[in-house]
């Protein structure tokens, strides 16, 4: 059978927060999924890390394939996180869905098929490449915005995405961005006069009405929230500390059991 989903997580070194976040991620995005999938695991930044006890992991977790990158070459500029997302692009499979270690996804309806409903939507929307949906937004400096008429009831079309979370049509990914765009190393940046990072060329390029537009899934049963906070209201900065993160996960967790 073609594998029609790769799910791609996207860490560094919170090794701790990944036995969280993974095992959880998977079962709200795969259990009883009747789409056909390969999950991917890109420990980005491997300099410094015990591979062993991700090694030890991944069959526990439901891996099936790990690579370490060392960003020693070719490497993109910006935020860390930026030299993930630019390595992990792939067509290999009709779709692409990443999340970031400290991402956690919660399904709200058990019944719900998160891949198959990401797929039946772009394959309702023939010029659409990208899908997101983060609840978490309101922190965000640059703000969400509706641009444009929706894509349907409950599905909007964005100003901007986060690469927390996102969701690739690969092939019109591919076929849009190489046209009008180049994707390599050195186009990110980040410093203390402003920053280009993966999440701005991205929204830049898609968002309407320059480009094809980016669908926010409001609609769809899902829960998706960024483990960390910023280091002070209205920052652009997050604290990455390692235990808060775990205490947002955590936070989270026990949020949704009482909804």
């Amino acid at each position: 059978m073609p594998v029609t989903f790769t799910i791609g997580f996207i860490c560094h070194n919170d090794f701790d927060l990944l036995e969280k976040t993974i095992p959880q991620n998977l079962h709200a995005i795969c259990k009883d999924t009747k789409e056909s999938y390969d999950v991917i695991l890109v420990v980005d930044g491997a300099e410094g890390i015990d591979p062993s006890r991700f090694l030890d992991s991944v069959p526990r977790w439901g891996i099936d394939e790990v690579r370490f990158r060392w960003r020693l070459r070719n490497c993109a500029g910006g935020d860390p996180s930026n030299n993930g997302h630019l390595h992990i692009l792939s067509n290999k499979t009709p779709y692409l869905l990443t999340l970031e270690g400290d991402v956690v996804l919660f399904k709200t309806d058990s019944s719900f098929d998160i891949l198959a409903e990401f797929r039946a939507l772009f394959e309702r929307h023939e010029n659409l490449a990208l899908a997101t949906c983060m609840d978490d937004y309101d922190c965000w400096v640059w703000k969400l915005k509706d641009v444009g008429p929706a894509f349907e009831l409950g599905v909007q079309s964005v100003n901007r995405l986060s690469s927390h979370f996102l969701v690739y049509n690969t092939e019109r990914f591919c076929k849009y961005f190489i046209g009008n765009k180049r994707l390599s190393p050195d186009l990110f940046y980040e410093d203390s006069k402003g920053w280009f990072n993966y999440e701005d060329l991205l929204s830049t390029t898609f968002a309407y009405p320059a480009g094809p537009g980016i669908a926010f899934v409001k609609a769809f049963p899902i829960k998706v929230y960024h483990c960390d906070i910023k280091v002070e209201p209205g920052s652009v900065d997050y604290t990455k500390d390692l235990q808060i993160k775990i205490n947002e996960f955590e936070r989270r967790k026990q949020e949704l059991k009482k909804e």
